[in-house]
């Protein structure tokens, strides 16, 4: 069996990742390939309830998972035991779907050195493009305020930290392209 692509698309949130996503899976949908999206949300979305602390909801036992809290005026996210099996599943299932064939496009929002070295670890072997999603601080903040489920500074505290240790091969600035011509960026550099 040949093993998919992967394309880890990587930004902050609100960067336009999923806009990216959608409009590169329904591209390579049209031109006969199956791709499937995954990402890191996928994955803490199916967390149970106690386990996540995200905006007023506030988990019992989210030390051990995940949280997002208000520390010094800025976002931070904090990752227990079961958020790093959580962390550790994700990648696998990404993994696991490229080397049964599929390509994977992936919506990542990577933010510690010890995650990246997972990623290498987990993608070794296997064809992957990383593509740089960004755009400028004040676009996501608009982006941010205009969006009812996101927690207000959470791009700003991703900001600084989310492209230091990948290599990209491609970049996209949402803020200066439209969605189709972002699509035709990693096409482009998407080997076929």
């Amino acid at each position: 069996m040949t093993a998919g692509r992967v394309v880890v698309l990587n930004g902050t949130s609100s960067a336009g990742k999923s806009t990216l996503a959608a409009g590169l899976q329904a591209r390579l949908t049209a031109a006969g390939e199956c791709w499937l999206v995954i990402g890191i949300d996928d994955m803490f979305a199916k967390l149970p309830a106690p386990w996540v602390t995200y905006g007023a909801h506030i988990g019992a036992r989210a030390d051990e998972g995940i949280s997002f809290r208000l520390v010094d005026g800025a976002i931070e996210r904090r990752i227990g035991p079961i958020g790093t099996q959580v962390m550790a599943g994700y990648r696998g299932w990404v993994a696991s779907v490229a080397r049964a064939g599929l390509g994977v496009i992936v919506d990542e929002v990577l933010l510690s050195e010890e995650d990246w070295i997972a990623w290498q670890t987990e993608l070794e072997g296997l064809d992957v493009l990383w593509v740089r999603v960004e755009c400028a601080l004040e676009v996501l903040e608009a982006r941010e305020l205009a969006r009812a489920d996101r927690l207000p500074g959470l791009a700003r505290s991703q900001f600084d930290l989310v492209h230091r240790h990948p290599t990209y091969g491609v970049v996209a600035d949402t803020g200066l392209v439209e969605p189709e011509a972002a699509v035709d960026l990693v096409l482009e550099a998407l080997p076929r």
